[in-house]
């Protein structure tokens, strides 16, 4: 989908308005469905929706800031990022999927790294030797399985993260929590230019936006997001990394981590995840059998062969899915078909070993 100059700024003036996030902003376009619609409404209009009232609907109706987004769409044409926005064909499906999506994000690299089976690994800034060890190790596993690594960029674990897959040859995503034209930190200027080469690099916030302390939490909901699940390396305690854990749970992804020592501070987070149900990890194959329904074969695989059976509303339906979760709303929409029928064809499916559903009411096939 290409979009015009005018519809690229009425997103860019939306994400302006003060009091309004990105849930707030799906909301609206749930009502409105577009930015510019919700921009034009009347303060009436916008007061009779569920949760806006008087104040939230003067916001809407008259702060947007077109002038900054005139200016980041300037900054955006003289620089070598894109933008994508929710209603692009080009967005992540697996961000549209989630509570609170970005209602756009800028990028440079190649957004078809996303195509691959996605896993995030993160852990602490100051990883411990063995915390290095093993996010090398677990890394070059899952770049030789085919994964594509997403990690947040900071220093420590994320940064092993992203150095392993790229010297493996393989594929990562970095998400940023700030401008995408801010590297950060500063020392990683190298790396970045050769995960670009053939990964990717996104953020959803605006171009010249500095590194700040809050922006680093709000950008963990991306990682995990963008993911099948998240591996955890090393977390202490307190650690922000377990704040993306907490995010791939609420999003229905896998969550692993890595045992440590009892002793260790740096490993008092995994271990008590573990507990309460994470997934333990010592090598790539305990997530690819976790996994292993939602990660496609090294071989081609005969869809004809496995599905052969299948006519009509069946074939219908099989047709809509893919190894990809997608939720039943959106398989809904692509069949054409009310609720009640696509939930008793994907249960049929399902009984017959070819559908799995995950939670939150999402679908893969079963190859």
């Amino acid at each position: 989908m290409n979009l015009n100059q005018d519809k690229i700024l009425a997103w860019l003036a939306l994400a302006t308005v003060p009091k309004v996030g990105p849930v707030r902003i799906r909301q609206l376009i749930r009502n409105f469905k577009s930015p510019e619609a919700i921009l034009n409404a009347g303060r009436t209009d916008l007061e009779n929706l569920p949760d806006i009232g008087p104040k939230l609907a003067s916001h809407i109706a008259r702060e947007a800031d077109f002038e900054e987004a005139e200016k980041q769409l300037e900054l955006l044409e003289k620089s070598p990022y894109k933008l994508v926005v929710f209603e692009s064909d080009e967005y992540p499906e697996s961000l549209k999927n989630i509570y609170d999506p970005p209602p756009f994000i800028f990028y440079e690299g190649d957004l078809d790294c996303l195509k691959r089976p996605c896993l995030a690994v993160v852990g602490p800034r100051s990883a411990s030797s063995y915390g290095r060890m093993m996010a090398e190790k677990l890394v070059r596993e899952l770049i030789e399985a085919g994964f594509t690594i997403v990690s947040g960029f900071a220093r420590g674990i994320d940064t092993i993260a992203h150095k392993t897959a790229v010297d493996s040859g393989g594929l990562t995503l970095a998400v940023f929590g700030c401008g995408i034209d801010t590297i950060y930190p500063p020392e990683n200027k190298t790396l970045y230019r050769n995960l670009v080469l053939n990964g990717c690099a996104i953020s959803e916030f605006f171009l010249k936006e500095k590194p700040e302390p809050k922006y680093f939490p709000r950008r963990n909901r991306i990682i995990s997001g963008l993911s099948l699940g998240v591996l955890l390396v090393e977390a202490g305690e307190k650690s922000g990394a377990l704040l993306t854990a907490q995010h791939a749970l609420d999003q229905g992804r896998e969550v692993f981590a890595v045992p440590g020592n009892i002793n260790s501070r740096t490993s008092k987070g995994t271990n008590r995840i573990i507990r309460e149900g994470a997934k333990l990890v010592t090598s790539a194959q305990d997530i690819l059998e976790e996994l292993k329904f939602l990660v496609p074969s090294s071989r081609p695989v005969d869809e004809n062969r496995i599905a052969p059976h299948l006519e009509g509303v069946q074939k219908k339906i099989y047709d809509v899915l893919s190894n990809q979760p997608i939720q039943l709303d959106k398989i809904v929409k692509q069949a054409q078909m009310p609720v009640s029928s696509a939930l008793e064809i994907l249960l049929e499916l399902e009984l017959n070993g070819l559908v799995r559903q995950l939670s939150g009411k999402m679908f893969v096939k079963q190859f």
